[in-house]
């Protein structure tokens, strides 16, 4: 059996181990875009900033490959899927396949702003590529704007004022991290920010780039221009959809799989930040994480073995660390009733309740339980019964197996 691997990220990795730990005879092509082994995005700011070496972010030799018996194929992007042929065109090549696994991941979203696509030292922060540009436009620029304030964008922005430049943040709605934060914990985030020098602009959408002669040299947002020569769009990610095109491969935001990872189109399987799930949180959601990205690709592996292996439901929990603060959230920012928690150094937590459950959370500075209080959500179990100790940072699963009165924190 032949099986074709788009991608070379966290999904396609996953199942090509799990497909190889199963069946060391069958026929593992994998497609990368991309001309370097399996390397983790996730520290690409540290990378940037230079607290993590570049060699740091590879999780695969390049002899990977060869070991466990892959036909890696670097630089090589698929342009078109025929599933009744049963092939892939990557250019003017076709490569054929029994079982396909589309594992392409996400791209940065670039909004339609004048000049960004298209002015040099603009960059976004979503590969290996995009940060060593950044860093080579850094030997020279003293001033920065990022575009975005989600968490790849606060990322930047770290990353930048260690590096020394002076940056300015652009964020059009009303305040940073939209996805994850409320107005309130968001206030929390930008003193932070101003408080490591950088200009956070809220309600303030870049209109246009203005180009000199070395590329970019101001950001005009609110009608007035910010002078930089490095811009980071970071504003945000979308499911890859480019190759879908005349497949009939179903589709939304992101490619529809059932919970055996299953398309609609037989003998092709996907995985990954592409995908799109019914039982996403708030429904047919793309859930672009780590954790995702492997648990599916392993499911779409057995599946395409002939092993019958559903996903148990995908993660949706945030997290991000912005000047060594770290912040976490999952489900909604608003409920029926909201439990607060918060200390004398600076650190909040906020519960949401619906129907004597959770519902969401955000959490800022003390993140500890932060995955309990998200299975609790997930299972549905009332805690009603905890009060104003649920949102404690020392609540934990003990908690719920133990009578209240016997709690205590340390």
């Amino acid at each position: 059996m032949k099986i074709v691997i788009i991608g070379n990220g966290p999904a396609a990795i996953a199942a090509a181990e799990t497909l190889r730990g199963q069946d060391r005879s069958c026929e593992i092509v994998m497609l990368s875009r991309e001309s370097v082994p399996f390397y983790s995005p996730c520290p690409l700011a540290e990378y940037v900033e230079g607290s993590v070496p570049k060699d740091h972010l590879f999780l695969r030799d390049p002899d990977f490959y060869a070991r466990t018996g892959i036909d890696i194929r670097y630089e090589c992007p698929v342009r078109r899927i025929d599933p009744q042929a049963r092939q892939v065109w990557t250019g003017d090549q076709t490569v054929g396949y029994d079982r396909l696994l589309i594992a392409s991941g996400s791209r940065a979203f670039v909004p339609p702003i004048p000049g960004l696509a298209t002015a040099r030292g603009v960059f976004e922060l979503k590969t290996l590529g995009d940060a060593d540009g950044i860093l080579e436009r850094i030997k020279t620029a003293r001033r920065a704007v990022v575009i975005g304030s989600g968490f790849i964008g606060l990322e930047a922005v770290q990353a930048l004022v260690r590096q020394g430049l002076e940056v300015t943040l652009l964020e059009a709605r009303e305040h940073v991290l939209p996805a994850m934060l409320d107005s309130d914990m968001a206030a929390l985030v930008e003193r932070r920010l101003v408080a490591h020098g950088v200009q956070v602009r809220t309600g303030c959408g870049a209109e246009r780039l203005l180009e000199g002669d070395d590329g970019v040299r101001a950001v005009l947002a609110g009608g007035v221009e910010i002078p930089c020569e490095l811009v980071i769009c970071a504003a945000g990610v979308r499911a890859d959809l480019s190759i879908l095109e005349g497949s009939g491969i179903a589709s939304n935001l992101g490619i529809l799989v059932d919970a055996r990872m299953q398309t609609s189109v037989e003998d092709v399987f996907a995985a990954g930040d592409v995908i799109e799930r019914p039982d996403a949180p708030d429904k047919h959601r793309v859930v672009p994480n780590w954790p995702n990205a492997v648990s599916t690709g392993r499911i779409a592996a057995w599946n395409m073995l002939g092993v019958d292996r559903r996903h148990p439901g995908l993660e949706a929990v945030n997290v991000v660390r912005v000047f060594d603060m770290p912040i976490a959230s999952f489900g909604v920012q608003t409920g029926e009733t909201s439990l607060r928690w918060q200390d004398d150094k600076g650190a909040v937590r906020k519960v949401q309740l619906k129907d004597g459950r959770v519902a969401g959370g955000q959490l800022i500075g003390e993140i500890n339980g932060t995955g309990v209080l998200h299975e609790m959500m997930k299972k549905g179990i009332a805690v009603e019964r905890f009060g104003t100790d649920l949102v404690h940072p020392g609540f934990g699963y003990i908690h719920t197996m133990e009578p209240l009165r016997a709690v205590k924190w340390a």
